[in-house]
């Protein structure tokens, strides 16, 4: 099974609460622009052995049809195996699904989580965990290093199995 949603990363920081001293203030050093950065990202659970893995693609612009396709093919050639791809009703995934139609792809199959669900989705937790813990109050210099510190992120959460189940129990999915 592979759950696939995308989240943004902008270049104004996401602020947050936090400690500091008695009169300190925290300020954020940062400029009024828009760039940002969009993450692909596909949370897959193996069937028989129940084992979690995260993989990821990091964009500078907003995702297209064309880009979870592709996302797609190259996730296939990395796991080597039939995908049961399980997403949102956003329009790029419905194209997608409209093009491994028209191309006759048999070693895909697609569900969709109900309308209005983000709850039931547990790479809503990904960006939860992303967004505000690290990330938090992070106010990036430029798009090339916002770029790097969110694949530090993903890449992080990857190489931690405990925390890929973290997301599943999120969502009310049980991996035992």
């Amino acid at each position: 099974m592979v759950l696939i949603d995308e989240s943004g990363f902008m270049l104004q920081p996401l602020t947050r609460r936090t400690w500091a001293p008695r009169g300190k203030t925290p300020i954020l050093q940062a400029w009024d622009r828009h760039d940002r950065i969009t993450a692909i990202t596909a949370l897959t659970l193996t069937p028989r052995r129940g084992r979690c893995d995260l993989y990821f693609k990091l964009l500078s612009h907003n995702a297209k049809a064309e880009d979870c396709f592709w996302f797609l093919i190259e996730l296939r050639q990395e796991i080597g195996r039939p995908l049961l791809v399980v997403w949102d009703r956003l329009s790029a995934h419905c194209k997608s699904e409209r093009y491994c139609q028209e191309l006759d792809i048999k070693w895909i199959d697609f569900e969709y989580f109900p309308p209005y669900c983000p709850d039931l989705d547990p790479v809503e937790h990904v960006w939860t965990t992303t967004k505000w813990g690290r990330l938090a109050n992070y106010a990036a210099p430029d798009a090339t290093t916002l770029k790097q510190r969110v694949k530090e992120e993903l890449e992080q959460q990857s190489r931690t199995p405990k925390a890929l189940k973290a997301h599943f129990r999120w969502a009310g999915l049980d991996l035992s």
